[in-house]
């Protein structure tokens, strides 16, 4: 019963995994992972030296909750996994004056922000 169980439990999980990466990409995202939520020990310290040669640039916020950056159990209580997406917002579009100020190829789209 025991061994019944374990693999119910083990479908289950598959078939979530299955259900989240299908929604994910029927919404667009071109890329769903999904990995145990947990203290990520080996990029704490590439993450703090990072900061600390300002890497950031003006992101002044990537400084705040350290801690939460490196375990997302501390900013949501009891999570199991961390659902990872990835939307390319790539465009064809061309910045037209080259005496202007660069803009970033991102920027010539839609926020982000608002189509996720």
């Amino acid at each position: 019963m025991i061994i019944h169980y374990f693999c119910t439990v083990q479908t289950n999980k598959q078939a979530y995994t299955d259900m989240i990466k299908a929604e994910a990409k029927k919404l667009g995202f071109m890329f769903c992972g999904i990995a145990k939520a947990g203290f990520l020990e080996e990029e704490a310290p590439k993450l703090e030296k990072w900061l600390k040669n300002n890497m950031h640039g003006e992101m002044q916020y990537m400084e705040n909750h350290f801690d939460k950056r490196l375990d997302p159990r501390l900013l949501v209580d009891d999570a199991k996994s961390v659902i990872s997406l990835g939307l390319n917002y790539f465009t064809e579009n061309e910045q037209v004056d080259p005496s202007a100020p660069k803009i970033s190829k991102y920027a010539y789209g839609e926020d982000y922000h608002y189509v996720i």
